[in-house]
C-alpha cells in the first residue's frame, strides 16, 4: 500500500532538505538560527523530519553518484560552459572562468576569470543580504506553505546560485540542493525497486498558436503577439502546477521549466500514475474545448533506476529515451482516438473570431481566449505580479487586481499592479492566502537595468519579456513618424508603442534637421545551435544536477539578461518570446541588427568563450502591416537558412547567410562605406552599382560575362569617383576604394557585400 503524506508533511520534508543547504551557506550555527524568525510555524518546529539524513544521503548518491565522495574545497563556482565539448574528445582541463560571489543580477550571471576579493567577507555579505531579503516575503504568506515555500525557493536561487556545491565545483549550491530535494521527496515514499519517475511536459503547437491570423490581427499585432507568447508560458506553468497539486508534490519537485517544457521528479507508484492520467485527460479536454486542438500539452514519463541519474553514460541514454518518449506522445496528441466525438461541436453562429480565424466569436467579434490575449498584452505593461487562485476566489472582488476571463485548468489568473509598499500590498491578499484560495503568487517583473537584484520577495517566474512603451505623455513628431494615423498621434506615459512607431525609431535628423531613414521593422528569430547534443553529449560526467544547472543557466541569458539589456540599451525592442534556447524579437530595422551583434558578443562571454556553444539567427526586414502568420514564417525560413551554413553559428539577412565572424567584418565595412562616401563625396548611383557587381562576382561560374566585374569596378571608380576629385586626392582615394570596396568587399564576400550596402542606403532613405 502506498504511503501518503499530508501537504504539511511533504513541505516539511522539502524545507528540511533546503535547510541542509543553508548549513553550507551560513557562516556558523548562530547565524543559521537567525532564519527561524522568518519561517512559518509549521516549518520552525519541524526542521528535522524523521529519517531525513538517510533520505538526503541516498538523494545525494542518486544525484551525483561517486562525486558525492569528492568534497570540493573550491570557494568559487566554476562555469559549466567551459568544459562542454562537441568537436573533440573531452579532456579534463583546469577551469579558469568562475562566477562572482553575488546575488543574482543580469550582470552577475556572467562568468569572470579574475577577481581580487576577500572571499570569506563576500560570502558573509551575501548571507546578510539573504537574511535581509527574507524580510521581504509577506508575513501573511507564512500561513500558506505552498505559496511560502515557492517564495523561499526563489530566495535560495537568487542568493545561492553563484556559490559552489560542497561536492562539485561546477554545480551551484542552489542547483545541487534543488535537485536532491526533488529526489528526496520521491524517496520519501517507500519503493522496493528503488525507482523514481521523471515527468516531462511539452507545449505543442507554439508556432500556430502564436502566429495565427484573423481579419483584425494586424491592428492589434503588438498586444496580440505579446499576449499569446505569455499565454504559452502561463499554460506551461499552470499545467506543471496542476500536476504538482494532483500528485501532492511541492513546488521544489519541479526542477526545470523553460521554453514551453517542464520536468518534475515524482515517486513511482500507482497513485502518481493514476493522477497523471487524470490530469492529462483534463488538460486535453481543456485544449480541445478552448483551442479546438490548435495547441496542447503532452506529458511523457520515464521510470528511472537510481543509478541512471548519476552515471554519465546511463544518464545520457536516459535523456535520449525521455526525448524519444516525448516524440512518441506527440503522435498521440490530445488522445483524439479515445474521443467518440469525431467532429467538435463548435458554434459559429456569432461569426469567426477577428483575431484568430480558427476560433468562433463569443462576444465583441472575438473568442474568449483572444480577449484574454489582448488583455494580457495590456496588463503586462503595468503589472508585476500574477496571482493564481481558485477560479471562484474572492480575489476577483478586489479592485487592485484585474483578472482574466478564462478558467485555466480550474485556476483563476489575476494581475496585480506594481506595489509601492510590498508588505501593505501583500496584506490585501492575506485572508485569501490564509484560506488557501491562492495557489501561487508570482513575481514576473523585469529588471530595468543590468545591476538590479533579481529578488523582490516573491516567487519568480521568468515568463515576461521587454515591451517598448512611451516614457512620457506627448504628441507625435510628424517629421519623424510619417506613417502614424491621426487617431494614434497622441500618446500617454507607459502606453505600449505600436509597430507603426517602432518602424520609425531608426530615423535620424540630417544636417537640415529633416528625418531620413527607412520606415521598416526587423523581425529576428534565433536559437542555440545543437542544444540537444550539448545536453546529451557535451557535459563531462553528466548527471541530473548538472543538467538542471545548465538548463537554468541557458534560460537566464534570454529570460533575465536580455530583457534587462533591452530596457537599458535597446528600449524599442519588442520581445515576443525569449527563454530556454530560442528568442523572437521585433523592432526598428537597424537597431535589431545592432542588438543581434551585441547578443552574439555577450553570449560568447556568457559561455566562457567556448567556441562549441553558439546560436544562429534569421532576420527579415518588412514594412508595417505584414500579416502575423507571414511574419512568423519568414523569420522561421530565414533562421532555417542560417542553420544550413556549415557549422551553423550564422546569420541570415537580406537573403544572405554568413558566419558571425564575417558579420562583424561586414559591420566594419559598413563603417568604411560611410567614411569613404563622406570623404570623397561618392554618389549614390556609384554605390548602387556595387550591388550589381557584388551579385556578378557571386555567379562567375554560371555566366562568363560576370567575370568582368573587376574591370567594370575599376572603370566606374575612375569615371564616377576619381574624375571628380582634385588631383592630390586621387591616388589615396583609389588605393582606399580598391582595397575596401574591391578586395575586402566584393572580392572576399561577393554577394554578401550587399549587406552593408543595403544598410547604407536604407539609412539614407528620404520620404
Amino acid at each position: 500500500m502506498t504511503q501518503h503524506f499530508s501537504t504539511k508533511e511533504i513541505h516539511q520534508i522539502a524545507f528540511a532538505c533546503f535547510y541542509k543547504g543553508l548549513e553550507i551557506f551560513a557562516p556558523d550555527k548562530e547565524e543559521l538560527e537567525k532564519i527561524n524568525d522568518y519561517l512559518p510555524s509549521e516549518l520552525n518546529t519541524a526542521l528535522h523530519p524523521k529519517n531525513i539524513e538517510d533520505i538526503l544521503t541516498e538523494a545525494n548518491q542518486i544525484a551525483l553518484g561517486n562525486n558525492q565522495h569528492n568534497n570540493h574545497s573550491s570557494s568559487e563556482l566554476f562555469s559549466l560552459f567551459e568544459n562542454i565539448h562537441l568537436k573533440q574528445t573531452p579532456s579534463v582541463t583546469k577551469p579558469s572562468y568562475f562566477y562572482p560571489i553575488n546575488q543574482t543580477t543580469p550582470t552577475a550571471i556572467f562568468p569572470i576569470n579574475n577577481q581580487n576579493i576577500d572571499i570569506k567577507e563576500e560570502k558573509l555579505k551575501l548571507w546578510e543580504a539573504f537574511l535581509e531579503g527574507l524580510k521581504d516575503i509577506p508575513t501573511s504568506h507564512r500561513s500558506n506553505l505552498l505559496v511560502w515555500l515557492d517564495h523561499f525557493d526563489t530566495a535560495l536561487q537568487c542568493f545561492t546560485s553563484q556559490l559552489p556545491s560542497e561536492f562539485a565545483e561546477d554545480i551551484s549550491l542552489y542547483d545541487h540542493y534543488k535537485t536532491i530535494t526533488a529526489i528526496a521527496i520521491a524517496l520519501a515514499y517507500p519503493n522496493e525497486k528503488k525507482e523514481i519517475l521523471l515527468i516531462q511536459g511539452d507545449f505543442f503547437g507554439i508556432q500556430n498558436f502564436i502566429f495565427s491570423g484573423g481579419s483584425q490581427t494586424n491592428k492589434n499585432s503588438a498586444k496580440l503577439l505579446r499576449g499569446r507568447s505569455f499565454q504559452v508560458s502561463l499554460f506551461t506553468e499552470l499545467a506543471a502546477l496542476k500536476l504538482l497539486e494532483a500528485c501532492n508534490l511541492p513546488s521544489t519537485s519541479q526542477i526545470m521549466n523553460a521554453a514551453g517544457k517542464f520536468l518534475i521528479i515524482a515517486p513511482n507508484n500507482d497513485f502518481i500514475h493514476s493522477q497523471l492520467t487524470s490530469v492529462q485527460k483534463e488538460l486535453n479536454q481543456w485544449f480541445i474545448t478552448n483551442t479546438y486542438g490548435l495547441a496542447g500539452i503532452d506529458i511523457a514519463t520515464q521510470v528511472v533506476q537510481n543509478d541512471q541519474l548519476s552515471n554519465g553514460n546511463k544518464f545520457n541514454q536516459l535523456l535520449n529515451t525521455l526525448y524519444e518518449k516525448l516524440e512518441e506522445t506527440k503522435l498521440q496528441r490530445l488522445y483524439l482516438t479515445e474521443n467518440e466525438q469525431t467532429v467538435l461541436n463548435v458554434d459559429y453562429s456569432k461569426g469567426i473570431c477577428e483575431l484568430n480565424h480558427y476560433f468562433p466569436s463569443v462576444k465583441n467579434n472575438r473568442s474568449s481566449i483572444s480577449n484574454d490575449q489582448i488583455k494580457i498584452g495590456e496588463l503586462l505593461v503595468k503589472n508585476d505580479y500574477i496571482i493564481v487562485s481558485d477560479y471562484d476566489s474572492e480575489i476577483y472582488k478586489n479592485n487592485q487586481t484585474q483578472s482574466l476571463e478564462m478558467n485555466i485548468f480550474g485556476f483563476g489568473i489575476s494581475f496585480s499592479e506594481k506595489d509601492k509598499d510590498k508588505k501593505e500590498s501583500a496584506s490585501n491578499f492575506g485572508k485569501v492566502t490564509e484560506y488557501q484560495q491562492i495557489h501561487r503568487f508570482w513575481d514576473i517583473s523585469i529588471p530595468q537595468n543590468l545591476n538590479k537584484p533579481n529578488w523582490n520577495g516573491y516567487a519568480k517566474r521568468y515568463i515576461n519579456a521587454y515591451i517598448p512603451k512611451f516614457k512620457e505623455n506627448g504628441i507625435t513628431d510628424d517629421n519623424k513618424y510619417k506613417n502614424i494615423e491621426e487617431e494614434n498621434k497622441n500618446y500617454n506615459e507607459n502606453q505600449i508603442k505600436t509597430f507603426d512607431y517602432l518602424a520609425c525609431e531608426d530615423r535620424k535628423p540630417d544636417n537640415n534637421q529633416n528625418y531620413i531613414g527607412q520606415i521598416a521593422l526587423m523581425t529576428l528569430k534565433g536559437d542555440i545551435d545543437n542544444l540537444g547534443t550539448i545536453f546529451q553529449k557535451g557535459l563531462m560526467k553528466n548527471n541530473l544536477a548538472k543538467t538542471t544547472a545548465l538548463s537554468r543557466q541557458m534560460n537566464f541569458f534570454f529570460s533575465l539578461w536580455l530583457p534587462a539589456y533591452c530596457a537599458e540599451n535597446f528600449p524599442n525592442t519588442y520581445t515576443v518570446f525569449a527563454g530556454g534556447d530560442d528568442f523572437f524579437l521585433i523592432g526598428p530595422w537597424y537597431s535589431i541588427q545592432k542588438l543581434a551583434t551585441d547578443m552574439q558578443k555577450e553570449f560568447t562571454r556568457y559561455v566562457a568563450h567556448n567556441t562549441d556553444i553558439h546560436f544562429s539567427i534569421g532576420m527579415v526586414m518588412t514594412k508595417v502591416g505584414i500579416p502575423i502568420p507571414r511574419l512568423g514564417q519568414q523569420a522561421e525560413d530565414a533562421l532555417e537558412k542560417a542553420k544550413k551554413v556549415e557549422g551553423k553559428n550564422a546569420v541570415t539577412i537580406y537573403q544572405q547567410s554568413i558566419k558571425w565572424a564575417d558579420w562583424h567584418k561586414l559591420n566594419e565595412l559598413e563603417l568604411e562605406i560611410n567614411r569613404l562616401a563622406n570623404d570623397y563625396n561618392i554618389s549614390t548611383s556609384y554605390l548602387y552599382s556595387l550591388i550589381r557587381l557584388s551579385k556578378q562576382a557571386e555567379n562567375t561560374n554560371n555566366n562568363i560575362e560576370n567575370t568582368m566585374w573587376r574591370s567594370r569596378f575599376y572603370y566606374r571608380t575612375a569615371r564616377y569617383v576619381l574624375d571628380k576629385l582634385p588631383k592630390e586626392k586621387k591616388d589615396l582615394a583609389l588605393t582606399q576604394i580598391i582595397k575596401s570596396f574591391g578586395d575586402l568587399g566584393i572580392e572576399k564576400y561577393k554577394g554578401k557585400f550587399t549587406i552593408p550596402l543595403f544598410n547604407y542606403f536604407y539609412q539614407k532613405r528620404e520620404y
